[in-house]
This record gives structure tokens, C-alpha cells and sequence, in this order.
């Protein structure tokens, strides 16, 4: 009897399965009976409930990489006096690519290598960068920076598609100045200070934010000094906030 209802059941298979071909189904049809599930192609495919579900679970990349672009302003903190600037106009650019790790779907640790821009729109600091008040009326005064970094990311899942972010980074500032944009007999002047006994090289700083998809919104400190205390005794405002976003 055994036999009989086994015999039939293949043949059953069998039929169905040629009928699925002839109808031009792309897609396997399955038949679940008890804990066996049959898979209706060719070959004929027979596995437990349970596999066919571990199966259908989707892996998590142990490994992937990006590009990404950020911007933030510069948000001076009440705890300590910096040198004055205009904070709507005081700002930072980065663009870079990163790699990152995925030992589990809670956790990612990875590193980067970005191109950074600082600028900060300076008050009266003629005299504390040069030493001198350039001729003619003064329009703006800016201190800027370009700089190569690379750090660690690490990444903690609190909520699906949404992470916790924090990094620590080093830079290097390869070009730094103060520049000086005035008027002398009606005409524009532009003026480029430039002095490595004042102006620190490297900088080092963290950066903690939240991320969701692509985007993260984050808080950045800096802890090293743009300027040497030796020459320039007050700093600009270390905290910036942003926002990034994965291309």
C-alpha cells in the first residue's frame, strides 16, 4: 500500500511539473506536505520546512565600501573663548571613500580616506595672524584649511536600517592660510598669509552621529590646536555639526 501511495504521489509530481514547463512559469512551484517540501522542476527537489526557510534568509555582506560626501558649520561653545568668527559663514566640506566590515548585522568597523575643507569667516584678526593691518578698508578675512585624514568607523545597529556611528580621525593639513579680501583706492585686493611657525600641520578630533540609510547626522570635536600656542594663544571653535550622506 506504501508503494501504491508513493508511486502515485511521483506521479502526481511528475504531471504537475510538466504542466508548470508547458505553461511557461519561470518560477518553481512548491508543494508542502507535513515537514517535506517538494519542489515542482527539473530536477526534483525535496527538503524539510525548516531548510527551506533557512534558505530563504537573506545574507548580510561581510564586506562593502563607498563614497560619501558631508558639510557642517562651525558651532562655537560657551565653556571657551575663541577667536570671534561668523558662524553662518564659518563651515567645513569633506568628501572621501571608506571600507568597512560587518562581523555580524549588529555591528561594523571599517576605516577611510577623505579630503576635508575648513573655513572660517574671521573678526578683526588682522593683527593676530599677520601682525599688521594690510592697506585700504577691509572686506573679509578667512582662515582656511585643506587637509588629507583617515580614522576608524564603528558602527553599533540600534533599529533596523538605523545606526549608531562614531569615529576617531587624524589630519593633515597640507595647505594653510589666512586670507585677507579688501579694497585699496576702490579696487579689490586679495591678500594670502601664509606661516608654518603659527599654523599647526596635524589635527585629531571624534565625530559621533546617527545614521539612517545613507545619511548621518553627526557632532565633531577636534582636539588638537590649528595654531601654535607659542604665536597664537586663542583657538577657533573646535565642535562643528554636519551631515553626510553615502553616494
Amino acid at each position: 500500500m506504501n508503494i501504491l501511495k508513493t508511486t502515485i504521489l511521483l506521479a502526481t509530481t511528475a504531471l504537475c511539473t510538466t504542466s508548470w514547463a508547458q505553461q511557461g512559469r519561470t518560477e518553481p512551484m512548491r508543494v508542502r506536505i507535513g515537514e517535506t517540501i517538494l519542489t515542482l522542476q527539473a530536477p526534483l527537489q525535496l527538503q524539510s520546512a525548516k531548510e527551506s526557510a533557512t534558505n530563504n534568509v537573506k545574507k548580510y555582506p561581510r564586506h562593502s565600501e563607498g563614497i560619501y560626501i558631508g558639510f557642517g558649520f562651525a558651532a562655537p561653545t560657551r565653556e571657551s573663548d575663541y577667536l570671534p568668527i561668523h558662524s553662518g559663514n564659518s563651515f567645513n566640506l569633506e568628501v572621501g571613500c571608506r571600507y568597512l566590515h560587518h562581523p555580524s548585522r549588529y555591528y561594523t568597523i571599517g576605516t577611510f580616506l577623505q579630503y576635508s575643507y575648513y573655513s572660517y569667516r574671521m573678526k578683526e584678526a588682522s593683527m593676530t595672524f599677520m601682525g599688521y593691518m594690510p592697506n585700504g578698508n577691509i572686506s573679509r578675512e578667512f582662515f582656511r584649511t585643506d587637509n588629507i585624514g583617515t580614522g576608524i568607523i564603528q558602527r553599533i545597529r540600534l533599529l533596523p536600517r538605523t545606526q549608531l556611528e562614531g569615529i576617531v580621525y587624524g589630519d593633515w593639513a597640507y595647505s594653510k592660510r589666512f586670507v585677507v579680501k579688501s579694497r585699496v583706492d576702490g579696487n579689490k585686493e586679495k591678500s594670502k598669509y601664509r606661516d608654518g611657525t603659527k599654523f599647526n600641520p596635524f589635527g585629531a578630533g571624534a565625530q559621533a552621529g546617527l545614521r539612517r540609510n545613507s545619511t548621518t547626522v553627526y557632532a565633531r570635536y577636534r582636539f588638537t590646536n590649528f595654531f601654535n600656542p607659542d604665536y597664537i594663544s586663542t583657538e577657533v571653535p573646535r565642535l562643528s555639526i554636519g551631515i553626510s550622506f553615502g553616494l
